[in-house]
């Protein structure tokens, strides 16, 4: 329930009817809710722990939540979840339910994990804030909600410390009312009162009742050290503060920095200050030490008259022996897996013991304290000391086993990396490449005429002599026929104008006949240059049969190429941008397409300085090439395929990455 102050300002009742004070005494306010802890749970019992720890928070607003897995989830989503609202510091849920969904699932999710978690937020209104989820250790599903206003970002850990000491409120005999916009699941657990659930890493102290009684005094001593902004302070407070509660002769607390295997004293309760080089000071320090080989610690009572302790603990014996009859606690102090921070040590009067309880109870004060005590230890070292923790922690992080899947790849590719700056690779140019040969033939028609037969097509080999086409040659025969008949006339009118002795007759006659035969000759001469014959043995390397049989032709039409396979050569088409990378004199290899498996040594011996457009591709350098092997039977003058041109050794880098960026400063010159 709530009342108004004089101030005008409500203030949240307690159980008992005391008011639980202002947000400005964090002490006051801890020890107002340890009260609840044990007072009657009434109906407002978790709306008056969602007040406290509001403004023991500086929240907005808090939220005492029961989070159970959704009954609907979907198949995409089986982490959803459902929650019921205990009690909650505010009646207007429209925050919360806006959130559920977006980030605080989510969170709730990865708080599941460590017992605490944050994330940022904003409201409907776009207001920036930050929800803060802690886990209630002994109410099962249960969580603190909190919606922290953006400016307490700097003190964000501060509250999370906070909110865990006050994180181990009981469950009541009855639940809360489950809330109209919970979800489907939220219905049959309103109706199932919350039943408490242990599932902190640590023991509760509730087990005793001396520690339920001593749980408000050490909350208070967890306030006093929250209230330090300082290491050496909040350590002196925490050493003190557990001398006067628990009635301790002396506590030391000790602490191991950095990396280091040993642990140093760092505060000593009622002492400002110590010699570092004393005798009961090293006696401490090996006490502490011992302390952190021991799993749960070191509990040493006095010895009584002639017995001899079992415990092999000789450096507590002569700390016990240098302090006199006294009960020694020694407490190792860890964060969840990680070995141990800090030590705690404790020595008690002979005649007054420690409670059976205490050293749970010390444990669950310390859990939430020590990362605290972390976070002020570092900030007040100097920098090259944080550095060096940094350092150290990032290389132990990267050598230890942990993510070794990672790691492994992350090496690998350092490998990589160094191997490609270090080594060399033959760096080889590309080239399309086709094979060449300046012994070639041309055979063209020798006169106006119709193809009669063709016989062969590209590729053919040849002999010398062999008919490759033939002209149709009817009208030319005819025409001879018609040329020797008239010369025949002529000679015998020569013959008759002799007789006659008719000179001018004779003459007329004479040339006559001379003239048919020249064009008798010349007839004989086409016919037989009709059979078009290779010159020489070789390889058809243009002309098709199909389309030269029966094509009509003039003189001078081109019928087919011949070449000879000797004397080949290979003309390289090398791309612009290796242009520069290729000089006369590189050796290489030419892969042709018909035989992938037969590598073709050459070397260049020429590059033609005139660039070759090629539309789209761009611009090519043709290089000439020696090959350096014997003509095999099935080259081919005209066969292509793919050359590699060596243009020495490059760093492997330079290799993968120069097109690359070549192509951005390209692009990025101006």
């Amino acid at each position: 329930m709530t009342s108004g102050s004089p101030q005008g300002r409500p203030v949240v009742a307690a159980a008992d009817g005391r008011a639980l004070p202002g947000a400005g005494s964090a002490r006051a306010l801890i020890e107002a809710l340890h009260a609840l802890r044990e007072a009657p749970h009434g109906a407002d019992h978790w709306a008056q722990v969602a007040a406290g720890v509001q403004r023991l928070c500086r929240a907005q607003s808090a939220w005492v939540l029961v989070v159970t897995p959704a009954a609907t989830a979907a198949a995409n989503n089986p982490t959803a979840t459902d929650w019921r609202c205990l009690g909650a510091s505010t009646p207007d849920h429209s925050l919360l339910q806006a959130a559920w969904a977006g980030e605080l699932q989510p969170l709730i999710a990865r708080a599941t994990q460590q017992g605490f978690a944050s994330c940022p937020g904003r409201t409907a209104s776009g207001v920036a804030l930050w929800w803060a989820a802690v886990r209630l250790e002994r109410v099962d599903g249960g969580w603190l909600l909190l919606a922290i206003p953006d400016h307490e970002r700097p003190q964000l850990n501060e509250l999370l410390l906070r909110a865990q000491l006050v994180a181990d409120m009981p469950a009541p005999a009855e639940g809360g009312t489950a809330h109209a916009d919970a979800g489907p699941a939220a219905a049959p657990a309103a109706q199932a009162p919350v039943e408490p659930a242990f599932t902190a890493p640590v023991p509760t102290a509730s087990t005793n009742t001396g520690a339920s009684a001593a749980a408000p005094l050490l909350a208070a001593v967890s306030a006093e050290v929250v209230a330090q902004a300082r290491f050496g302070p909040a350590t002196l407070a925490l050493v003190n503060g557990l001398a006067a509660h628990c009635e301790a002769v002396q506590v030391v607390l000790g602490w191991r920095h950095g990396s280091s295997d040993r642990v140093h004293t760092v505060a000593i309760s009622h002492r400002d200050k110590f010699d570092r080089f004393s005798t009961p000071l090293a006696l401490t320090d090996d006490a502490l030490d011992e302390a952190l080989d021991a799993e749960g610690g070191v509990a040493l009572a006095p010895p009584a008259a002639g017995v001899v302790n079992p415990l092999p603990t000789p450096a507590h014996d002569l700390l016990q022996a240098s302090l006199g009859p006294v009960h020694l606690l020694s407490l190792p102090l860890r964060r969840g897996d990680a070995a141990p921070r800090a030590v705690l040590l404790l020595a008690f009067d002979a005649a007054r013991p420690p409670d059976a309880a205490l050293r749970e109870q010390l444990q669950q004060t310390m859990a939430p304290l020590l990362p605290w005590l972390e976070t002020l230890h570092q900030q007040d070292r100097a920098w090259p000391l944080r550095l060096g923790d940094a350092l150290r922690e990032r290389a132990r992080a990267l050598l230890g086993p942990s993510h070794l899947g990672l790691k492994t790849s992350a090496a690998l590719i350092a490998l990589l990396l160094l191997y490609a700056l270090i080594a060399h690779w033959d760096y080889r140019v590309s080239a399309n490449g086709q094979l060449a040969t300046d012994s070639t033939r041309i055979i063209s028609a020798q006169f106006d005429g119709r193809i009669d037969e063709a016989r062969l097509s590209a590729g053919d080999t040849v002999q010398e002599g062999t008919v490759l086409a033939s002209l149709d040659t009817r009208e030319l025969r005819q025409q001879e026929t018609d040329a020797q008949a008239e010369r025949k006339r002529f000679l015998s009118e020569a013959d008759r104008a002799r007789a006659a002795n008719a000179l001018a007759d004779l003459e007329v006659a004479t040339a006559r006949a001379a003239q048919a035969g020249a064009r008798l000759a010349r007839l004989t001469d086409l016919l037989a240059q009709a059979e078009h014959r290779a010159p020489f043995d070789g390889v058809v390397v243009e002309g098709e049969r199909k389309e030269l049989q029966g094509a009509p032709v003039r003189k001078g039409d081109k019928l087919y190429r011949l070449a000879r396979v000797e004397g080949l050569y290979a003309t390289l088409m090398v791309p612009e941008r290796d242009a520069a990378l290729v000089a006369a004199g590189a050796t290489g290899e030419l892969v042709l397409v018909s035989r992938p498996d037969h590598k073709i040594p050459l070397k260049v011996l020429a590059v033609i300085p005139v660039a070759q457009t090629r539309g789209q591709e761009g611009n090519y350098f043709m290089l000439r090439a020696e090959l350096l092997q014997a003509p095999q039977a099935w080259w081919r003058p005209g066969m292509s395929g793919a050359a590699r041109i060596d243009a020495g050794e490059r760093q492997v880098a330079w290799i993968l990455t120069h097109r690359l960026i070549d192509s951005l400063r390209l692009m990025l010159w101006w």
